[in-house]
């Protein structure tokens, strides 16, 4: 079972493969964790992308490869690694969005 702090969204995966959607937010920074229908089906396989969220009313969102947390999708084999990606993912977000706001404050 996937961690519910900052769960923004579970869905289908729209991504017409099937699997399920985990959708995390904090500030305008996010996580996205897809698991997809496997052959064996005790395999557990996360593919993860960080993603940005634009500014609207609607869930719009990029991939943002340009973090410090990862510069390509990731891949998780069990939910407590996962679980472990997303608590430090939440932190550096929180992080992140302090020093967006002090950058904001001085320009």
């Amino acid at each position: 079972m996937l961690v519910q702090e900052n769960l923004y969204l579970t869905r289908s995966a729209t991504d017409g493969q099937g699997g399920q959607q985990f959708l995390y937010k904090v500030n305008q920074y996010g996580i996205s964790a897809i698991s997809r229908p496997q052959e064996e089906i005790s395999q557990i396989h996360w593919d993860v992308e960080v993603i940005k969220y634009h500014e609207t009313k609607t869930i719009k969102f990029d991939i943002c490869h340009d973090t410090q947390l990862a510069e390509k999708t990731l891949t998780f084999y069990n939910d407590t690694s996962l679980n472990e990606f997303l608590e430090k993912a939440f932190e550096y977000f929180n992080e992140l969005s302090t020093l967006n706001d002090m950058i904001a404050k001085n320009e």
